[in-house]
């Protein structure tokens, strides 16, 4: 393992492998949804969130903001389960979709963010749902960490974006 090889395993193991892995046993302990496969964790230089892409930012020793983002499909069976077989009207649908994809990630979130620089709170924001499709380009000052998990309702796509210095000083993570 190169050094570079090395710093991203660090990272993944003190940031996101909690997150990665909170993913997966939310999916499969509460939605019964199985996650067969997981992508390698990459750098790219901007990301195209989903249609359905929940944002949650967090305060403290460490500055990120963390993405989930649903197929249509993956939501919509994740309504399901959660509607468990209660008649909504339409509308009302749209706001329980709205509220799932929210929930999901604020508990996804929530129960797995850790804080490797030196064991301080970290703060999360309220959920923020973005309901229609953007691009993040990576600015100079800042660095993207990107994981697709799938499963056979389809994806779900993690993005965290954290200011340069931190992912390469504190974090010690470095694009490829």
């Amino acid at each position: 393992m190169n050094d570079e090889e090395k710093v991203i395993h660090t990272y993944t193991k003190d940031v996101l492998l909690p997150i990665i892995k909170r993913v997966k046993t939310y999916l499969l302990d509460e939605m019964n949804i199985d996650v067969f496969n997981t992508s390698e964790i990459t750098c790219p230089k901007n990301i195209h969130l989903k249609k359905n892409t929940v944002m949650i930012g967090t305060t403290g020793s460490i500055k990120l903001i963390i993405t989930l983002g649903f197929d249509e499909e993956l939501l919509n069976k994740m309504v399901e389960i959660f509607l468990d077989g209660e008649n909504i009207s339409e509308y009302d649908l749209s706001e329980v979709r709205d509220s799932v994809a929210c929930e999901v990630t604020n508990t996804i979130i929530g129960n797995a963010i850790d804080n490797p620089i030196d064991n301080s709170d970290i703060y999360i924001t309220p959920p923020v749902l973005v309901c229609s499709a953007k691009t993040l380009n990576k600015e100079k000052n800042s660095k993207f960490a990107f994981i697709t998990f799938i499963t056979k309702y389809g994806e779900i796509e993690l993005t965290a974006v954290g200011p340069k210095e931190q992912f390469e000083n504190e974090l010690k993570f470095i694009e490829n």
